[in-house]
């Protein structure tokens, strides 16, 4: 194994370890691991921009992956910098909307893709797998709308004493 070529063991390990794919039974996560594709990115390299059509989940693992949006004062503002273990993209699994924001490859980095037209046939397959992974999507997405309407409180309380 190489560092950009993980056998299918490790990448059964990363996704068993993620809290989208935790409570699945190994089985589950087996054939989820012949769902996802492999993507290398050079430092520096786009993943996907800003408004472009997304339809996949991309799960880190190796590099660093950098978040960011378009402002109109900075021109780019980081959200994240995202890690082994993390993923993004998960809102193109739910909706048929442009991604919200621009990815850009931080290191050198492997990434996992999986399409959301691959990953809603394996919640069709398997419902009882799909309970198990989109309660925890729906957590997550929920804590991240807390922080960011947290983050928006704050820039508004922020705004008013200029």
């Amino acid at each position: 194994m190489t560092a950009m070529n993980p056998d299918k063991d490790i990448i059964i390990d990363i996704l068993k370890n993620l809290r989208l794919f935790r409570d699945l039974n190994y089985n589950a996560i087996k054939e989820l691991t012949f769902l996802f594709s492999e993507r290398v990115f050079q430092s520096g390299e786009t993943i996907f921009e800003e408004n472009d059509a997304g339809n996949s989940l991309l799960v880190i693992i190796s590099g660093e992956v950098r978040i960011t949006q378009r402002a109109n004062v900075s021109g780019e503002e980081t959200l994240i910098v995202l890690k082994k273990g993390d993923f993004f993209g998960e809102m193109a699994l739910l909706e048929d909307l442009p991604r919200s924001a621009t990815a850009i490859a931080n290191s050198d980095t492997l990434i996992l893709e999986i399409g959301s037209e691959k990953f809603l046939h394996f919640l069709h397959k398997d419902p009882v797998s799909g309970v198990k992974i989109l309660i925890p999507l729906a957590r997550i997405l929920s804590a991240r709308l807390r922080e960011a309407d947290s983050k928006i409180k704050a820039f508004v309380n922020l705004s008013q004493w200029i």
